[in-house]
């Protein structure tokens, strides 16, 4: 046999044993780094790998995190948010923990029982409107935070809209996190009911307060890339933004309902294109109640002229009629109807309030337009606008009590339905603001039930007209129960009976108080005036609706305009002035 051809060590042999010595060697020096990165591979899948949890115990660690926290907003507006309470015999205790977390995975854990207040830092992320907060019934925890703390939380968004646009499944937090990113939450009892007021929180509560919170933005980003597939984006904000003006916008600051949208599953319900192809759920079958509608136009659009011809204003053309059928107007055009007064008017179309009034409006919704189906909508709620008061009721001198016109738009029952929604969280801020509470079962009612007089009024009644037909032994039983209420009485007679037929079973409560009556109240003493509660209205229509179709010149500051022009022509008692928030000097200014 030749040396070439005997068994033994060849080179390739030599150098592959080389090679796994060298192998060898790297791995078990490298072997720490070698497992991390695997691990990092391993789990890329698991959406909270970069999950960094900071517990904050103290006012100075507070705002050094919030300062990053509104960096990372800057990237991406939106935080996942929720709170942990402790509930003792039934009663729930304030807020003892606040949970915010960025895209980043930063998870602020604020232990607010231990700060008893919201740092100012803390309280700008929470009141920014611009940055979305997100969870599942995030509502309801803001609405905690306003009650304990003050703050007024804004921008809160249910994920579980998302998910129905999307057609995914909706439910808890777990169930969604356990459906759509593989991720199991412990939910046991133990840890949801520990004590969140602890001197020191453990590690299993820490985690679970965390994790809450990182899901919620997660369950966010996995929903908004099933309705826009990213991709490649030159700016991350602009695409945050576009999902949130696009399909979170009508929904912020709403309790979800399952009912009130369709998924994408049902049959009825309508898609659209994207503008890379893939489709996602239109919000045109949001599902409101049942309101009426109107069944004519509300604006006719006739025109009202003074007795000199200069036009003052347009109007209903059966009040246009009503001029005309009072003998004090009379018709100088058929289409449009227009009737010229036979006297002079008290005022004019002065400046761009009357130029409101001059201008005919549209019969459809101002937010998106419909044209079918529209209800009133009030701005100012009746039930703070029916609390203005009368300076001089013999004159009928009023303050922004007459006019209201300019604050009555269209809606679609869908717009609505959304703006009523939404005018619910400016109620709660209100509440808080001005002391004013939503009344309760026991202050909900101008009147209460005397239960003594009302079973006293029963009997009389049952013994005056029923007599004959009730068996003695159940006549004696009623008579007994008479002297138990009566015991001052010695015989029932019939005169006695009749007297109690009729008679009042109710009494004046004197815990009654109504919301609207006390906000209006603290406007009036208020520096601002009425005129700010006004402002504060149309301003949070005109941000939370964004209409596309409002009136030409209908204005937030109408009724300061409107108020110059009557100080400026003598027409306006100076006591509407200062209530109104304005003074006989500025008005005129």
């Amino acid at each position: 046999m030749s040396e070439q051809n005997r068994p033994g060590f060849t080179t390739t042999t030599i150098a592959a044993a080389a090679a796994g010595i060298g192998l060898c060697f790297v791995v078990t020096k490298y072997r720490t780094q070698i497992l991390k990165k695997l691990k990092i591979i391993l789990n890329s899948s698991d959406p909270l790998r970069n999950q960094q949890i900071q517990v904050i115990n103290n006012v100075e660690e507070c705002r050094a995190l919030m300062r990053n926290l509104k960096t990372h907003c800057d990237e991406f507006s939106v935080l996942g948010f929720d709170c942990e309470w402790v509930t003792v015999g039934g009663v729930r205790r304030p807020v003892a923990l606040l949970q915010l977390t960025s895209h980043r995975g930063l998870c602020a854990l604020v232990r607010l029982s231990h700060l008893q207040m919201i740092p100012s830092e803390l309280k700008e992320v929470l009141e920014d409107d611009n940055i979305l907060k997100v969870g599942v019934a995030p509502q309801g925890d803001a609405s905690y935070l306003a009650r304990d703390y003050g703050v007024c939380v804004a921008s809160t968004f249910d994920l579980r809209y998302l998910a129905a646009m999307t057609g995914c499944k909706t439910g808890g937090l777990a169930k969604m996190s356990e459906d759509h990113l593989k991720v199991t939450l412990d939910k046991n009892w133990r840890i949801r009911c520990s004590d969140w007021e602890a001197p020191t929180l453990n590690e299993k509560q820490i985690n679970y307060a965390a994790t809450d919170a990182h899901v919620g933005i997660e369950l966010f980003k996995f929903f908004a890339e099933k309705l826009e597939p990213k991709g490649f984006v030159k700016k991350q904000s602009a695409y945050v933004q576009r999902i949130i003006d696009e399909y979170c916008f009508s929904f912020i600051d709403l309790t979800y309902s399952g009912s009130q949208i369709l998924s994408k599953d049902s049959q009825s319900q309508k898609t659209k294109k994207n503008q890379n192809g893939s489709s996602s759920v239109s919000l045109d079958k949001f599902k409101e109640r049942k309101i009426a509608t109107r069944q004519k136009p509300l604006y006719t659009n006739a025109f009202l002229q003074a007795n000199d011809g200069e036009l003052l204003c347009t109007i209903d053309q059966k009040k246009a009629m009503w001029y005309v059928n009072k003998n004090i107007g009379e018709i100088v055009a058929e289409d449009p109807l227009t009737v010229r007064l036979k006297f002079e008017p008290s005022g004019r179309a002065v400046g761009q309030t009357g130029k409101y009034y001059q201008t005919p409006k549209d019969n459809k919704c101002v937010v998106c337009g419909e044209t079918e189906k529209y209800t009133r909508k009030n701005v100012v709620p009746r039930e703070y606008r029916k609390n203005f008061p009368l300076t001089n009721p013999e004159q009928f001198t009023v303050v922004m009590k007459d006019h209201t016109s300019h604050d009555v738009l269209l809606l679609c029952p869908r717009c609505h339905q959304i703006s009523n929604m939404h005018d619910l969280n400016l109620r709660e801020k209100l509440a808080i603001e001005c002391k004013a509470p939503f009344p309760t079962k026991n202050t909900n009612t101008k009147t209460v039930e005397v239960p003594r007089l009302k079973e006293l009024k029963s009997i009389c009644r049952a013994l005056y007209f029923q007599r004959d037909k009730i068996p003695e032994e159940r006549q004696c039983q009623l008579r007994a129960k008479l002297n138990e209420l009566c015991p001052e009485q010695e015989h029932f007679s019939d005169e006695f009976l009749k007297s109690y037929i009729d008679i009042e079973t109710t009494e004046m409560n004197e815990n009654y108080y109504a919301h609207g009556e006390k906000v209006v109240e603290f406007y009036q003493k208020s520096k601002e005036g009425l005129v700010s509660l006004e402002r504060k209205w149309r301003e949070h229509f005109l941000h939370t609706m964004k209409p596309k179709f409002m009136p030409e010149l209908w204005s937030v500051e109408h009724n300061v305009e409107r108020l110059q022009i009557r100080a400026n022509e003598g027409r306006i008692d100076e006591g509407d002035l200062v209530l109104a928030g304005l003074s006989l000097q500025t008005a005129t200014d």
